[in-house]
């Protein structure tokens, strides 16, 4: 198995754990109870779909990192960009709102910034494919 296989089967399982989590948390939104479909608190939820994703989402990245492919430069802007979506969708929900809005804008701005990292993990992906296909061309002329 390839590192470029093995970190888009990471990627692929951090996006299914954002996709798993932001059901849940939307789920317990609407829930009178404000409980989701799984058994987690909002912190538990939190820290390990969203850790997870994460720390998978790094990892991939470091895996492949010298290894050229487009899907993992997408899958790291795809999954950093919906943990932004998300965060921007709870303050659109008036998150900011609520009782313990310092804590709460301390977790969004922290989670906000894990996606933007992500983010920019895959431009530096992007970046450093197009050098290394750039090499790759010069060296066959």
């Amino acid at each position: 198995m390839s590192k470029v296989q093995v970190s888009v089967g990471l990627l692929a399982v951090s996006l299914a754990l954002l996709i798993i989590y932001g059901a849940d948390a939307a789920a317990a939104a609407s829930s009178p109870s404000g409980t989701g479909f799984l058994p987690l608190d909002e912190a538990t939820r939190g820290a390990g779909l969203g850790g997870g994703a994460v720390i998978m989402s790094i990892a991939a990245f470091v895996i492949a990192r010298k290894e050229p492919s487009g899907i993992i430069t997408a899958l790291l802007f795809v999954n950093g960009g919906l943990i932004i979506a998300g965060m921007l969708v709870l303050i659109g929900q008036g998150a900011l709102a609520s009782e313990n809005a310092e804590g709460a804008m301390r977790t969004i701005s922290s989670t906000i910034a894990m996606g933007a990292i992500l983010v920019g993990l895959g431009g530096w992906k992007a970046a450093t494919d197009r050098r290394v296909a750039g090499r790759k061309e010069q060296a066959t002329r």
